[in-house]
């Protein structure tokens, strides 16, 4: 099982590369494998080193321990009083956040990966504007919300650099029309959009 979800991964993120045509083979004999798997709680800071004295340094903080312990943590707050911009707070960094009717707009979400604290993010978004789920009767529910967040980060460290589908990646749309939606039906969508436009 293990082997077909790593194959599909590879496909999928073959695809959302740019690759058109992606050959896989298998290797059948028997090997023993071992995993050891190192846990960090730390503020993580990525930086690269110039090649020379003019070239600009690209880096970000990804926030990847949990630093919340309630919505309320955050601060979320209307910063012009009209139910449509509002910012909160997270890891001493400043987060937008976009509300229009039935989508919360969330800028540089990328860069909080802790899955605890994206659960009451949007615990603290729907409490402020509930989201209607795809039947457009009930509403979404936070951990859904943060699942889909979740599958924006997986894409948005996966894509190389080089992707036209990165930069979408970046910023979270929590809407209607993807409530439930896993990185492959992201994909899938991208796909059926692109063939719409050749």
């Amino acid at each position: 099982m293990k082997k077909q979800l790593a194959l599909l991964s590879a496909a999928v993120m073959s695809v959302l590369s740019g690759c058109n045509k992606v050959t896989f083979t298998e290797n059948t004999a028997a090997m023993t494998t071992e995993a050891v798997t190192v846990p960090t709680t730390e503020e993580a800071t990525t930086t690269a080193a110039p090649t020379d004295a003019t070239e600009s340094i690209t880096e970000y903080t990804a926030y990847d321990a949990s630093l919340l312990s309630s919505p309320e943590d955050i601060g979320l707050h209307d910063t012009d009083g009209n139910g449509v911009d509002y910012i909160f707070s997270y890891g001493g960094e400043e987060f937008f956040a976009l509300y229009e009717p039935d989508n919360w707009h969330i800028t540089d979400s990328y860069k909080i990966e802790d899955e605890d604290d994206i659960l009451l993010i949007c615990q603290a978004l729907i409490s402020v504007h509930p989201i209607h789920s795809a039947d457009m009767q009930s509403y979404r529910a936070a951990e859904d919300m943060a699942f889909e967040w979740h599958q924006h980060n997986l894409a948005y460290n996966h894509l190389p650099d080089s992707s036209e589908w990165k930069s979408n990646a970046k910023d979270v749309d929590l809407d209607s029309k993807d409530e439930g939606k896993g990185l492959f039906n992201f994909l899938m969508d991208r796909l059926d959009s692109n063939e719409q436009t050749e």
